[in-house]
């Protein structure tokens, strides 16, 4: 690479840091566009008017969205109301294994450093935070669906390969589906676990389950312990333990072979590369980044291949494949 390669790579990632408060919402608003557009796309095609059809899809996903968010904040309320509670209970719980510790001469300071309902608080607080800006979303999905038809024609128009860049929106927009429906079935019967074994909140924590699915690797971690602590200070250690069991069980099934089985071969990406791309991502954009570091990566990926220069640079990104 020579230094004034270098030098604009570095420049570009000044630029995206410099500028990430705003390009968050474009990243948004681009998310759920690509997944209401086939929505849109169905009434259009069913004869609907193609107003009709627009203003039928927006008004749903502002209604689905509108009503999780009242439940989800409610339930919020109610979580950090009677935090302190859990949070008494938590560390009477650490008391006794501090003892347990002990009486094994093993170091007993590490627990103290634990606070996974404060955590849990705090992820809740910020998450609110992200739904302030919600209104900026949905004003932005409202254009780019509006345009979403004539999208195809514009990237037609502008690249020299319509196909090629066709074939990477259809990759993009076949992983936001694929990615939804199963962070829906993992929200779903982590709600349904929790509730059939009466941890209480378990609509709120399978809703994170639901959310953090969307990170790869270390999402579907992060959202298990919540529900673990909670069961684990509410029932004791045998229930926290079917409750981690079951939380393992779902992930595997779902994470690990359901949705591979769908998704196929398409995104093409390393494993190792899914990894930094989530701390990158998370870097530039903060909790947003996290949440598209694959269709980011893919978009990067994209750009290298567009010129034989860095074509090299793009086959870094994609899971060796031996030749036959």
């Amino acid at each position: 690479m020579s230094l004034y390669a270098f030098a604009a790579v570095l420049v570009s990632i000044i630029a995206l840091k410099f500028l990430a408060p705003i390009l968050i919402y474009l990243i948004l608003s681009l998310f759920f566009t690509i997944l209401l557009a086939p929505i849109f796309r169905f009434f259009d095609q069913r004869g609907l008017p193609a107003i009709l059809a627009y203003f039928l899809t927006l008004f749903g996903f502002i209604a689905i969205v509108g009503a999780v968010i009242v439940i989800v904040e409610s339930s919020s309320k109610e979580f950090s109301a009677n935090l302190p509670l859990y949070q008494t209970k938590f560390k009477e719980l650490l008391i006794h294994l501090q003892a347990y510790l002990n009486r094994y001469n093993l170091d007993p300071s590490v627990l103290n450093e634990i606070d996974v309902l404060g955590i849990l608080k705090k992820f809740i607080a910020n998450f609110g935070s992200v739904l302030k800006g919600f209104l900026i979303v949905v004003i932005g999905v409202s254009f780019l669906l509006f345009e979403s038809k004539d999208f195809g024609k514009k990237i037609a128009a502008f690249s020299k390969n319509p196909h090629y860049f066709e074939a990477f929106f259809a990759s993009v927009q076949k992983y936001f589906l694929i990615k939804t429906f199963t962070s829906f079935l993992t929200g779903l019967f982590v709600g349904l676990m929790l509730y059939a074994y009466g941890v209480p909140y378990a609509f709120l924590f399978g809703f994170l389950a639901f959310v953090l699915n969307y990170i790869p690797v270390i999402g579907s971690i992060i959202a298990a312990i919540p529900g673990i602590a909670l069961a684990l200070v509410t029932y004791g250690i045998e229930t926290a333990l079917w409750v981690a069991l079951w939380y393992l069980a779902i992930n595997i099934s779902i994470s690990n072979v359901l949705e591979p089985k769908i998704m196929g071969d398409g995104l093409d990406i390393s494993a190792a590369v899914v990894f930094f791309s989530l701390v990158f991502w998370g870097w530039i954009f903060g909790v947003v980044g996290t949440f598209f570091a694959v269709p980011l990566t893919m978009t990067l990926k994209l750009a290298l291949q567009s010129s034989p220069k860095t074509r090299h640079w793009a086959m870094l990104l994609s899971r060796y494949k031996e030749s036959r």
